[in-house]
């Protein structure tokens, strides 16, 4: 009985490491391009957004799919066909991937950055990583791996012992080379409240997902709750995360019962459109409409009462996005450093077969006062590029302080 119960997850693991470990096969391939077309065309869905496309995208890919015989391949090129869809949240993840996914802890690089016309710009390097060890920064720009230029991210990441020579560009210009091993590293990075002056204080939030510790944000908000009068709210390099701990976070800074925004499902679409067929149907007419908006709710730490300040750069994603346009719209905050990401969709991880899954979003978003996000990045007040160099203040958060006081 016992083993009728384990033996299912057994099977399911085995496979996961077969399809990671050996090259796929031209059936295997199929069985994945098959599931990834009925996850896309029952499960995804996007306002305006035809994922029966599909089929048109992954044909112009054949070639380069016949030639794909390992998963990071095949990965990379069903990738460069998801995003012939124009939209965020849409990603194949190798079965390596789909193991990590949850955990605390993953392999790879240690960091993370978005591609530019001359290669990979770095947006996040994470401490600990074999990135940090190597000397890597943010900022710099990735722009070669192994001899040639990077066209996505997927090179930063891959089996654990892998090597690969990154030719780096640095801020000041100078260019550096690194050698890079992939190991196991901690993903987990701690909140924290650190004090610029005796009224002013910046809480770093990491991120909206795994690792995202509610206990101690509430000590954190509490503590600077009655004493300071400006907050600064760090979401620079967040990448966004779970919907409730986006809801728990906002719960802390703004008023009980506040709406601050409206996604978008299939199921409030198709209300919209029985009820109004002859439309608008933009997501904003359609948000406006909804009966149901996004809105914070009562915890036991009371909301932060002072002037709330946000700081955003490219990597600030998704969650992040969301949260800084609710506090711009409904707290007035100013938000500083450099635009956003603009990828706000609401998504799901989904199981598929020889162990990968895939990443589809399930509904857009609309903030309150009838913004979408999506492909529409936030701009700061006040644009600040300036990169804090080693033993120094950080120049984003001493403008924004100049800012909000007049000078």
């Amino acid at each position: 009985m016992i083993l009728r119960r384990i033996w299912p997850f057994l099977f399911a693991a085995l496979v996961a490491v077969s399809a990671h470990a050996q090259d796929l096969t031209a059936e295997q391939k199929q069985n994945v391009l098959k599931s990834v077309q009925d996850t896309l065309e029952n499960r995804a869905f996007v306002p305006g957004v035809d994922f029966k496309k599909w089929n048109e995208f992954i044909e112009k890919k054949k070639d380069e799919l016949d030639k794909d015989t390992d998963v990071a391949g095949f990965t990379r090129t069903v990738n460069q066909a998801l995003r012939e869809f124009g939209v965020s949240h849409c990603r194949l993840q190798t079965p390596r991937a789909t193991t990590q996914r949850g955990k605390t802890t993953t392999i790879g690089s240690g960091m993370q950055g978005t591609v530019e016309d001359k290669g990979i710009r770095v947006r996040r390097v994470i401490d600990g990583s074999p990135a940090k060890e190597a000397g890597v920064e943010e900022k710099d720009l990735v722009t070669k791996i192994n001899g040639e230029k990077p066209t996505s991210v997927d090179g930063l990441s891959g089996e654990k012992g892998a090597k690969i020579h990154v030719e780096l560009e640095k801020a000041d210009g100078k260019t550096k080379e690194v050698d890079i091993e992939f190991k196991e590293y901690s993903t987990v990075r701690k909140e924290t409240l650190t004090w610029v002056n005796d009224d002013t204080a910046v809480l770093r939030l990491y991120t909206f997902s795994f690792g995202y510790d509610r206990a101690n944000i509430e000590k954190l908000i509490a503590e600077a709750n009655g004493k300071a009068k400006i907050l600064f709210i760090d979401l620079r390099s967040n990448g966004g995360g779970a919907v409730n701990n986006l809801n728990h976070f906002l719960s802390l800074l703004l008023p009980e019962g506040t709406d601050y925004g409206t996604f978008l499902s299939k199921r409030v679409v198709d209300d919209y459109t029985k009820e109004k067929p002859q439309g608008p149907f933009t997501p904003e007419a359609m948000a406006s409409w909804a009966p149901r908006k996004a809105k914070t709710r009562l915890l036991k730490t009371p909301p932060f009462k002072g002037k709330i300040a946000v700081l955003i750069n490219r990597g600030s994603a998704s969650a992040s996005e969301i949260c800084t346009a609710a506090l711009k719209e409904k707290a007035e905050s100013k938000v500083f450093g450099t635009k956003s990401a603009g990828a706000v969709l609401s998504s799901v991880f989904l199981k598929l077969t020889e162990g990968f899954s895939i990443q589809i979003p399930v509904s857009d978003y609309v903030t309150i006062k009838g913004v979408r996000l999506e492909a529409n990045p936030i701009q700061p007040d006040l644009e600040i590029t300036d990169v804090r160099k080693d033993g120094e203040t950080d120049p984003v958060i001493t403008k924004a302080i100049e800012f909000l006081k007049g000078k």
